[in-house]
């Protein structure tokens, strides 16, 4: 198939963001290769990858179906909803469906820890209290700091995380982290 440059360049930033990793050497290939066999259960060669990042020759056209996987691990369900919602919406993301690796409040015991990250290069790692509520332990590069705590029913790879109730310094608000290009990370330590 075809490509539109544009497009391709789109979905290759946000896979970058996605795996919280640059692509620019011939390992990096291999670890990304590695992260969409993770998450997916899907294979895509790292020749392929190659090829479709411009690191070797011979991407003038490319598989749907390479798309179709590269698009499912930036959250969008295919090629055509992330070039229809993604790209021709004059930079503006529509609304499409959700997909990504979540992790549910409901599903962590008191006192589980996580980490969760975004662009750019921004770190948290959460203490779960019960009741959905979570209390920031350590962070990095980002507005939350120890100590603060917000209620969350569930955490999605590749979305932005709205939080409820967010208490800050005594003040109660609403706050959004990974608001272009939604969450890179989402680990239970």
């Amino acid at each position: 198939m075809p490509v539109n440059l544009q497009h391709i360049t789109l979905l290759r930033q946000l896979v970058e963001e996605s795996a919280d990793h640059r692509i620019e050497t011939s390992n990096d290939f291999i670890f990304l290769s590695g992260e969409i066999r993770g998450r997916l259960n899907e294979n895509l060669s790292v020749s392929t990858l190659k090829r479709l990042w411009g690191y070797v020759d011979g991407y003038a056209s490319v598989r749907p179906s390479t798309l179709d996987i590269l698009a499912r691990f930036v959250g969008f369900p295919d090629w055509e909803t992330f070039v229809s919602d993604y790209c021709e919406v004059e930079g503006v993301q529509s609304s499409h469906r959700v997909v990504g690796k979540s992790l549910y409040a409901k599903d962590l015991n008191i006192g589980a820890q996580m980490k969760i990250a975004w662009n750019p290069n921004r770190r948290c790692t959460l203490k779960y209290l019960g009741n959905s509520l979570f209390e920031v332990t350590e962070s990095a590069n980002a507005k939350l700091k120890a100590g603060d705590r917000f209620l969350c029913q569930r955490f999605t790879l590749n979305q932005p995380l709205y939080v409820e109730l967010l208490t800050k310094d005594g003040n109660t608000e609403l706050f959004v982290m990974g608001n272009k290009g939604g969450l890179t990370k989402i680990s239970k330590t």
